[in-house]
């Protein structure tokens, strides 16, 4: 594939122009959502720094809808626990968003090493000409990702979304390409039947919901397992109960962080793997760990979401599943944001993953 090769996209080399005119800019603190459900903040563009051989690599990252969502646990027990220390990471600084592209540009165009991110949106950022590496998979199910009605609506089956708006999160998100992917697999209703909007993050859609503006809208643990408590929401469908595997999230990194801090690269992973043992090992104490992050939550709710999640089936310790990858692919032209095979070969790095853990991705390719 040449640089210039995007599928109908910007070219790789003007997208690296602009991609560091925004930074400049201070573009992506419009990118980061800075509260509630969907982040932490905004990034920043302090660069990351090491204290040379044998030293501490600094450094911010980005994490997907931190510090709330199910994505975040094996991050915050690898913290609480000193595995990045142990590493040679020490994070300075955790940055959130409302998911999709969003999170992806917090390392494009901010500045920041790594980022947990959606999968389709590290693809389709790639096929716009942005210089990243998927570097390792993170989550190969669709987790507890629901879509909710309030409680008492007629709304109680995927097949009564016939003529319904249905919400996700944003653009390039888990949730848009598995809300799609799901009406498709089912029998009794047709994607075209379906109306699909981008609310902006977890919360939005939320609200959206609650007001009637939309008739579904994407919900997640442990905010669900929270508000399960009061009855606020029933469920119209499971992403699980018609898709089983998806990659859904998946490690980024840009090419001079590969370059000039591989060790860097390998010991965020391990760190981050070392906290998704943790968690499948002691739920309980890993519960207490995510309710610390997050005020108003305690670690019942914390440990019913870990539970509702299936740790074993929902985390991967870095590694990639050939059926979770070619589902990105089927899901993402299903909702037109590709219309070209992805050559996982080009996109994914496996360098920076033991021996044992690497695939040969190019089975993904359709």
């Amino acid at each position: 594939m040449s640089l210039d090769d995007t599928g109908g996209g910007v070219s790789r080399r003007d997208y690296i122009a602009s991609a560091g005119a925004a930074a400049g800019l201070g573009f992506i603190a419009g990118c980061a959502d800075g509260g509630g459900a969907d982040g932490g903040g905004g990034a920043t563009t302090k660069p990351p720094t090491s204290s040379g051989s044998g030293g501490m690599y600094e450094a911010e990252v980005t994490v997907t809808h931190w510090p709330i969502l199910m994505y975040a646990p094996p991050y915050q027990a690898a913290m609480e626990n000193g595995y990045f220390e142990e590493e040679g990471i020490r994070l300075t600084n955790v940055v959130g968003s409302s998911g999709g592209g969003t999170t992806v540009r917090n390392v494009v165009t901010g500045g920041l090493p790594f980022g947990e991110v959606s999968t389709p949106g590290a693809v389709n950022a790639y096929y716009a000409g942005a210089p990243l590496s998927i570097v390792a998979g993170t989550t190969n199910s669709p987790g507890t990702i629901n879509w909710v009605s309030p409680a008492g609506s007629d709304i109680t089956d995927i097949t009564d979304l016939a003529g319904k708006k249905v919400g996700y999160t944003s653009a390039g998100s888990v949730t848009q390409n598995t809300s799609a992917l799901a009406v498709r697999r089912a029998d009794g209703i047709a994607v075209d039947e379906v109306e699909f909007q981008a609310m902006g993050g977890l919360s939005e859609g939320l609200t959206a919901v609650g007001e009637g503006s939309i008739d579904v809208a994407a919900h997640l643990d442990p905010v669900f397992s929270s508000h399960q408590q009061d009855d606020r929401w029933q469920v119209a469908f499971w992403a699980k109960d018609y898709i089983e595997t998806f990659q859904q999230t998946s490690v980024i990194t840009g090419p001079d962080v590969k370059e000039e801090n591989p060790e860097a690269v390998e010991g965020f992973l391990k760190a981050r793997a070392r906290g998704v043992e943790f968690v499948r090992e002691n739920p309980d104490e890993a519960a207490e760990i995510f309710a610390s992050h997050n005020d108003g939550y305690d670690p019942d709710v914390m440990g019913a979401a870990i539970e509702n999640v299936e740790p074993d089936r929902y985390y991967t310790t870095n590694g990639f599943s050939i059926p979770g990858l070619e589902l990105v692919e089927t899901g993402m032209k299903n909702i037109d944001l590709i219309d070209r095979a992805i050559e996982w070969s080009e996109i994914v790095d496996q360098s920076f993953l033991p021996e044992e853990k690497r695939v040969d991705v190019g089975k993904a390719e359709q």
